[in-house]
């Protein structure tokens, strides 16, 4: 009897141990997963950590996202939520995670402050919180793999805040460690884009378009390396090239907009060909003064926008974005009386289906109006 209570209490002890063990899994950039591991730091470097008895670390280059061994729900339902685009209900999941594990409870907070960002549309004061407490976590994860990102993200909050000064610093700093800290020369590219887009806000034109010409150099030149984000970097082209466009507008020498974009939609590239239409139908409309033909021209090249864009981009969000804003203008002599629901309608579209894109903040506000 001794024996099998003794037995007894060594089985329930190895699955109670059993059940305490951690399975972290790392996902790799190229598809690989690193299963059955113990994460124990986040260095800029990349993670380590145990598999087994021994020692291990994942290039931070490498590196996609971290799975944590059993998680709290609220992460996981955060993560749920950032899927879906609901990045109001993320931010409040993530910001309500409990755990012992220091470095999950760091990647909750990374999550909540880029669903927060992700969620700021037009409000300048969300913006600003969001800035500060992204400058928050840097200072308290000065040496952590996710760094960049979030340098990135504090960067893009001050711009949305109008704080472009700070936005030019910060985004200078993530600019100048991408070559001091090793970030990668993706880093500098994507930081070379966040700052076009902050010269943009402020108006630069000039400025901001020789920084777009730069963010698609450095981009170009990034792609070509071993292990480069080549998808990702693709994207940043075409962004580039069609922010390009854009500071024509800002200068609103719509014509040459015009005529800029027409060149990309005789691209071999169909994301550079939507790019092209959406560019050339914003132009069109911020030129047309109200008139009916020129909104028609508008229409029309914000539908082809559409077509090409098979991936369901930014220039989808632009051009629905567009087509609302169009049927506006048109009013009901030109569009029937339907025309306010069918406007909302595009508009609810940009917010609910392209939610990171830019456009999705102006769609929500003229939806409300």
């Amino acid at each position: 009897m001794r024996i099998l209570t003794l037995l007894t209490a060594v089985a329930s002890l190895c699955a109670t141990v059993s059940a305490q063990k951690i399975n972290d899994v790392i996902l790799k950039k190229d598809g690989a997963r690193v299963r059955g591991v113990e994460i124990t730091e986040f260095q800029l470097t990349g993670v380590r950590g145990k598999r087994g008895g021994d020692d291990f670390e994942v290039p931070a280059h490498q590196v996609l996202d971290v799975e944590w061994s059993d998680p709290p729900e609220e992460f996981l339902a955060g993560k749920t939520a950032m899927e879906r685009g609901d990045f109001e209900a993320a931010t409040q999941l993530f910001g309500a995670v409990q755990s012992d594990r220091a470095l999950l409870k760091a990647d909750a907070e990374f999550f909540m402050i880029k669903s927060a960002v992700a969620a700021i549309g037009t409000d300048k004061a969300a913006a600003a919180t969001a800035a500060t407490r992204a400058k928050g976590w840097i200072n308290a994860n000065t040496n952590h793999w996710r760094t960049p990102e979030m340098l990135l993200l504090a960067g893009r909050a001050e711009r949305l805040a109008g704080d472009f000064g700070t936005a030019t610093t910060t985004l200078k700093e993530l600019d100048d460690r991408a070559v001091r800290d090793g970030f990668g020369a993706v880093w500098s590219a994507r930081a070379k884009y966040e700052l076009a887009l902050t010269l943009l806000a402020d108006g630069k034109a000039g400025e901001a378009r020789s920084q777009f010409k730069s963010a698609s150099s450095t981009a170009d030149a990034a792609s070509s390396s071993t292990g480069a984000d080549k998808a990702l970097l693709a994207r940043l082209k075409t962004q580039a090239r069609v922010g390009e466009g854009e500071t024509y507008l800002i200068g609103k020498d719509f014509r040459r907009a015009e005529s800029f974009f027409r060149t990309l939609t005789s691209e071999k590239d169909p994301a550079l060909r939507a790019a092209g239409y959406a560019g050339q139908g914003e132009a069109i409309f911020l030129s047309a003064d109200g008139k009916a033909d020129a909104l028609r021209r508008a229409q029309l090249a914000l539908a082809k926008a559409s077509v090409f864009d098979a991936d369901g981009g930014e220039a989808s969000a632009k051009a629905n974005y567009y087509l609302g804003r169009c049927l506006l203008a048109l009013g009901p002599d030109k569009e029937g009386d339907s025309f306010k629901q069918r406007a909302q309608a595009y508009f609810t579209i940009v917010y609910s289906e392209y939610p990171s894109s830019r456009w999705a903040g102006p769609a929500k506000v003229e939806s409300q109006k």
